[in-house]
């Protein structure tokens, strides 16, 4: 006599067959794959966070005024941080005078009295955002990682110009000096450190007595 299989059962072995060759497997398979996609999103983003978190604890213990080396160290992270997220990173190097002849007028002991008074009104006038560097006895530069516009790095310079004046007033009223400030922006007039640090040098050559403004950009 012929076995008769139920409806059920062929519902069941249909169930099976699409499972171990058809639709609901490849589905199985690609909600697999894509749990694993997420799970890897979710890893990669606690390791970010936690990167992150580590090096705003290591920019809480940098001094307030840091060198070279720190330098370089900042800007390599805000530089992959700006390549991410399309933003801009500026230099501004802020001259005040040349120390030989300041040497002349006041003495080395003086000079390096009056610079360090100097770089503690930059301090100062900076935000917390902003890093004021010292590469030898009388480069001065503000590191701006982040900025919005063009105008507000112009009503910085201003402001680090006015602050310097106020100082060199206070300490020395019969002294004439005045500051300047030649501004770099990463990535329209360098890609490295030094390119920034140079272009911004170079914007500052540009200044003369005549100058109406005493900050100028890199072209």
């Amino acid at each position: 006599m012929e076995k008769k299989t139920s409806h059920r059962g062929l519902d069941d072995i249909g169930k099976a067959w699409g499972w171990l060759f058809g639709k609901n497997r490849e589905t199985d398979v690609e909600k697999a794959q894509l749990d694993a996609v997420e799970k890897q999103k979710i890893d990669n983003t606690e390791d970010e966070q936690q990167s992150i978190k580590a090096f705003q604890d290591d920019l809480s213990a940098l001094p307030t005024l840091i060198n070279r080396s720190e330098l370089e160290r900042i800007f390599s992270f805000f530089k992959t941080k700006a390549d991410r997220y399309g933003m801009r990173i500026a230099f501004l190097d802020v001259f005040v005078g040349d120390c030989i002849s300041m040497d002349h007028a006041l003495g080395r002991q003086e000079c390096e009295s009056l610079l360090n008074e100097i770089c503690n009104r930059i301090i100062s006038l900076s935000r917390k955002d902003e890093f004021a560097v010292k590469l030898d006895s009388s480069e001065l530069y503000l590191f701006v990682p982040f900025f919005q516009s063009e105008e507000e790095l112009c009503l910085l310079s201003e402001r680090l110009l006015k602050g310097i004046e106020e100082t060199i007033q206070t300490e020395h009223p019969n002294l004439s000096l005045s500051g300047r400030v030649g501004i770099s922006i990463y990535p329209k007039n360098g890609k490295t450190l030094d390119e920034l640090l140079l272009a911004a040098r170079k914007a500052l050559y540009k200044l003369d007595a005549s100058s109406k403004r005493f900050y100028h950009f890199a072209l």
